[in-house]
């Protein structure tokens, strides 16, 4: 199978961790697990550095009554 380039995510510890995963190539499926293990740490590791640099999740904005998944006053 022709390998499939990987397009960068604008993070360079987030590509060399995805980068991890052209090691499965070749592998015996056994081995995978460890790789995938691998990859996966790496990634929860840079989303760990970017919560403790105190990203907050974004405000939540007010919807307007009547848009789908929101209640609003029915007219009568």
């Amino acid at each position: 199978m022709p390998a499939q380039a990987t397009q960068p995510t604008g993070d360079p510890r987030v590509d060399e961790a995805v980068a991890g995963l052209d090691r499965l190539r070749g592998l015996p499926l056994d081995e995978h697990p460890a790789v995938l293990e691998s990859v996966h740490d790496k990634l929860r590791e840079v989303l760990g550095e970017l919560g403790d640099a105190g990203a907050r999740p974004a405000e939540p904005r007010p919807g307007r009554p009547g848009q789908h998944g929101e209640q609003g006053k029915l007219g009568s």
